[in-house]
């Protein structure tokens, strides 16, 4: 069964924890972080990190000092000799999510903002397009993120990254069937959450064992949850 988990970052996180934080982490990634120009940024970057330790040391009974992530030639991230847990992390605005499974898993969270319907004529299949130009309005709007953030995860769990062609691929929504069709032989779930009326929440995987409410975490539960 997956199991799907955001942490919601209101404010700045106050620089005691920030500091916290980065205790866990590797010295690369802490490199990384520290490259951000935005605070934001690099508070996002750092809760997702801590956010997967978390889960990790406490349903896996680990340590966070034998958490290691190793990446794909696409960037998709993995943890080190431990290849039968599959996780997937997104953040956007406010919130950052995770998901995690036995088998291959995507996730993405995306704050809805005014856009151009064009990305979709460009970007996503023929069918997809005529779908959201059918819907008019605040339908039409939140159907386009529908789409976007689960072609998104599926992308994502595949991980392959933006090497996966949108428009190689065709998602609809009907109420709450969501179905895909493409040239593989394999078979891919969905499940979204309503987290937030100004943000899309989806969830890929390849079994349809689903929670059917995701778990919200306050950050400063994160670091009680991590050992040494």
């Amino acid at each position: 069964m997956s199991d799907v988990f955001a942490v919601e970052l209101k404010n700045q996180l106050p620089d005691f924890l920030f500091n916290k934080f980065m205790l866990f982490v590797g010295k690369k990634k802490e490199e990384r972080i520290l490259k951000f120009r935005r605070r934001e940024d690099a508070e996002r970057s750092l809760i997702g990190d801590v956010l997967i330790r978390s889960i990790i040391c406490h349903q896996f009974q680990k340590r966070n000092c034998d958490i290691a992530f190793e990446y794909n030639s696409y960037g998709k991230p993995s943890l080190k000799d431990l290849d039968h847990i599959h996780f997937n992390l997104s953040h956007s605005g406010v919130w950052v999510a995770c998901a995690i499974d036995s088998s291959p898993i995507g996730v993405d969270v995306e704050n809805m903002r005014t856009i151009d319907y064009s990305i979709a004529e460009r970007f996503f299949s023929p069918t997809e397009y005529n779908d959201i130009m059918e819907k008019e309005g605040r339908e039409r709007f939140e159907y386009f993120y529908d789409l976007w953030t689960l072609k998104e995860s599926y992308i994502k769990a595949r991980g392959k990254g933006l090497s996966i062609p949108l428009s190689s691929f065709s998602i609809r929504k009907n109420h709450s069937e969501i179905t895909i069709s493409s040239n593989r032989e394999e078979t891919w779930y969905f499940m979204q959450y309503n987290i937030d009326p100004e943000y899309k929440f989806s969830v890929c995987a390849q079994n349809s064992h689903f929670p059917q409410n995701l778990t919200i975490m306050h950050p400063l539960e994160l670091g009680d949850r991590i050992p040494g």
